[in-house]
């Protein structure tokens, strides 16, 4: 019970850390008439990523016919490992796109 809870305590302080600073990057890279079109398209996103984590979260019973409990869960590991991955190694190419704004 205790990964549980530490498991959606880290979910809920990860995007408690994420989201003003990817506010903060678009009201800053954004042309100003695009703001709120911007902070709009921000929302858009991660409702499309909540509900896609609805999706997976649905078919545990699927996976865990096929697999096994503890592959769902490796699922759930592997893609934040990933994503950090590719976060890391995009970040060069993300600097050089915001021409110097800091």
């Amino acid at each position: 019970m205790v990964w549980l809870i530490l498991a959606y305590l880290f979910h809920t302080l990860g995007e408690l850390c994420l989201s003003p600073v990817g506010l903060s990057y678009v009201s800053k890279l954004v042309p100003a008439r695009m703001i709120a079109f911007m902070f709009g398209m921000w929302y858009l996103a991660i409702a499309i990523g909540n509900k896609l984590a609805a999706v997976l979260g649905g078919q545990i019973e699927n996976i865990t016919e096929a697999y096994s409990m503890s592959t769902f869960f490796l699922i759930f590991t592997i893609v934040p490992i990933a994503a950090g991955v590719l976060v890391i190694l995009l970040n060069p190419v993300l600097k050089r796109l915001m021409h110097g704004v800091r």
